[in-house]
């Protein structure tokens, strides 16, 4: 458990993103959920020991993000109106039910019973969601939330002013591998020029170690690596299959190894984010074209 304001926390060392939560003099505020049934479980009933937990606001609809949801069935769930629409989707990329507990008897043992338990089986998708931007107040806190889309449509911000901390999600991969396998990566952009412009002191990425905004232009030049990367092969007319078969030095597009136990979908990955990107850019070229 890392603090990173007087009254923020966050976990690094789960598998998949960084949850993590402020208390408030009124109870405390999730940001994302463990993935891992058992701690998400655990961090339920060690802070409702405390105090009740107000709300749990979702970055983003990737299942590390959401898929400990299930375990606050009394929570409010905040997130943004196209996380809503599509969070059954996300979920099912996970696989069935069946699947999810087969995978966890190797990856977590101890959670197996949790899988698919009668008392945790409303995935809980958001309950209040919002467009452009939503104001929370609990307790003496402000919770700012923002739509800044890149690393996925529905991309979320949380900006604590009290705090000195933004929470933004996959937008940020703090010195690991960094997955662009379905963003837009020109609103991504944009996002990390937004989250540079808020007053803020500490950053707490989805994914790695707090940071600074000084980190924001590096995590810019990865994307912007993987743009002019691939908008190489859009310009010699090659497709992405046939890009694929070509090598791929990736530590010139970023330097980061992959992080939090994510090791086993690089190569995946690769495939992912060059046909990803590669649709994006011939898309745009062609709309420029025409």
């Amino acid at each position: 458990m890392r603090r990173i304001g007087r009254n923020s926390f966050t976990e690094i060392y789960f598998r998949g993103c960084n949850p993590s939560f402020i208390e408030t003099s009124d109870g405390y505020v999730m940001i994302d959920s463990p993935q891992q049934p058992m701690d998400a479980l655990r961090w339920r009933e060690r802070m409702e020991e405390k105090a009740p937990i107000r709300y749990l606001i979702n970055t983003e609809p990737h299942g590390d993000h959401i898929s400990g949801n299930a375990y606050f069935p009394n929570v409010k769930v905040v997130g943004h109106v196209k996380l809503k629409e599509n969070f059954q989707r996300y979920l099912n990329q996970f696989g069935t039910m069946e699947e999810k507990r087969e995978r966890m008897k190797k990856s977590d043992p101890d959670s197996v019973w949790l899988v698919g338990h009668p008392d945790y089986l409303n995935p809980k998708a958001p309950e209040l969601t919002f467009t452009d931007k939503l104001t929370l107040h609990v307790g003496q806190h402000t919770f700012n939330i923002i739509h800044h889309p890149g690393h996925t449509g529905p991309q979320t911000s949380i900006h604590v002013p009290e705090e000195g901390v933004v929470f933004t999600g996959d937008n940020i991969f703090h010195k690991c591998r960094t997955w662009l396998q379905e963003c837009d990566p020109w609103e991504w952009l944009a996002a990390l020029e937004a989250i540079d412009a808020l007053d803020v002191e500490v950053i707490m990425p989805g994914h790695g170690d707090p940071c600074g905004k000084a980190y924001l232009k590096e995590q810019a030049q990865i994307v912007q690596n993987w743009i002019g990367y691939i908008e190489r092969f859009v310009d010699r007319g090659i497709s992405a299959d046939e890009a694929l078969k070509e090598p791929l030095d990736v530590k010139r597009q970023d330097p980061y190894p992959m992080g939090q136990n994510l090791f086993e979908h690089e190569e995946r990955l690769n495939g992912m984010i060059m046909r990803n990107l590669h649709k994006r850019i011939l898309e745009k070229k062609q709309a420029r074209a025409s």
